[in-house]
């Protein structure tokens, strides 16, 4: 082959490797655009199926979204003062059946309360004796009574209330009395003294003969009461013994500290503290408030009575005229001596009172 021919060939050559280069290049550039157009296909189609799947269940979730409404403002019971609560005392004690072995009026027993209750009561008349209870939730005025409207001897369970209307009808000067600032209030001081700390029945007949039992009476006036002062003692139920000393909680406890007859109430409220043979004191600590006036009898002139009264105050109690506590309690029972009876019944109650 001459140089010229092998030129030629040498040409010839490169041209058609030059062509299926092209070629090649071509059909790759077509492959990857299909390729390509293929991915694009593909992609946007899944994207089409996923999108309303995507759309029902962002559907879902807003319909399953539970709609959240404003809580409402909670209602807030304000705590009754003590200006309220001694009418709906009176209101409760009308209302109470007074022939009841065990009545209430402003509140619902429960089962393990009246069980207690009951049995004090029948451990009274196992024995043979009579007694008779009331007691006044002074929280709310609500009333528990058993026999409460038997009338009974108070014996010296009257003293108490009574010396309480003498103050706060005004027929003696409390202050003036308390501080003895004259001989006269001096005098009287001495009888209220004795009259409530050891039942001196000689000094209260004292207070008796010079105020009478008009006081009483006119503080006994808008309570319901229709029992009362008969000569220096007399028969009482204790549904208005219960009363009388209602009034005596408000009276004592109820006006502010500033009172104008502050000193005096303080004063007399005193000297109701650990009375003499008062069974509702037994079972009280030295920081919780008892004022009562227990009452007894032995037979004389054929009467027996041994009766307690008076008010219970939870240690640290303050601002009794805006938020009361503590209540007050009446028994009247003719079981002579027998402070067992008494006491029992004195703490049920107060247990009572407690899981109220």
């Amino acid at each position: 082959m001459t140089d010229a021919q092998l030129d030629n060939a040498i040409v010839r050559h490169t041209q058609s490797a030059s062509r299926w280069k092209t070629v090649c290049f071509s059909a790759l550039l077509v492959a990857a655009l299909s390729a390509a157009s293929m991915g694009v296909a593909v992609h946007q189609t899944t994207a089409s199926a996923a999108a309303p799947a995507a759309s029902a269940t962002a559907t879902m979730q807003s319909q399953a979204q539970p709609t959240v409404s404003p809580s409402p403002t909670p209602t807030i019971t304000p705590t009754p003062t003590l200006a309220q609560v001694v009418p709906a005392a009176f209101a409760n004690l009308n209302q109470l059946d007074g022939s009841s072995t065990l009545a209430s009026a402003g509140v619902e027993l429960n089962e393990m309360q009246r069980s207690q209750l009951m049995e004090r009561i029948e451990d009274f008349r196992a024995q043979g004796y009579q007694a008779s209870f009331v007691v006044v939730d002074m929280r709310t005025g609500a009333a528990i009574a058993s026999y409460g409207g038997m009338p009974m001897y108070t014996a010296s369970s009257i003293k108490a209330p009574y010396i309480v209307s003498l103050a706060q009808t005004g027929a003696v000067d409390i202050n003036a009395v308390a501080t003895s600032a004259t001989a006269d209030a001096a005098g009287i001081n001495r009888l209220i003294t004795q009259t409530l700390q050891v039942s001196d029945n000689d000094t209260y007949e004292a207070l008796y003969k010079r105020f009478g039992a008009a006081p009483t009476m006119q503080w006994l006036a808008g309570t319901g009461a229709t029992t009362g002062l008969n000569g220096y003692y007399g028969d009482v139920t204790a549904i208005d013994l219960a009363r009388m000393w209602v009034n005596s909680y408000d009276y004592l406890f109820g006006a502010s500290a500033d009172a104008a007859d502050a000193q005096g109430r303080t004063w007399l409220a005193q000297q109701m503290r650990s009375s003499l043979n008062s069974s509702i004191a037994a079972v009280h600590g030295e920081g919780e408030i008892v004022a009562s006036k227990a009452g007894w009898i032995y037979g004389e002139g054929n009467l027996y009575a041994y009766n307690d009264a008076g008010i219970v105050i939870p240690a640290g109690s303050m601002q009794l005229g805006e938020r009361p506590q503590g209540y007050v309690l009446a028994m009247l029972t003719n079981a002579c001596a027998r402070d067992d009876l008494l006491t029992a019944l004195a703490q049920t109650v107060d247990d009572a009172m407690r899981a109220a």
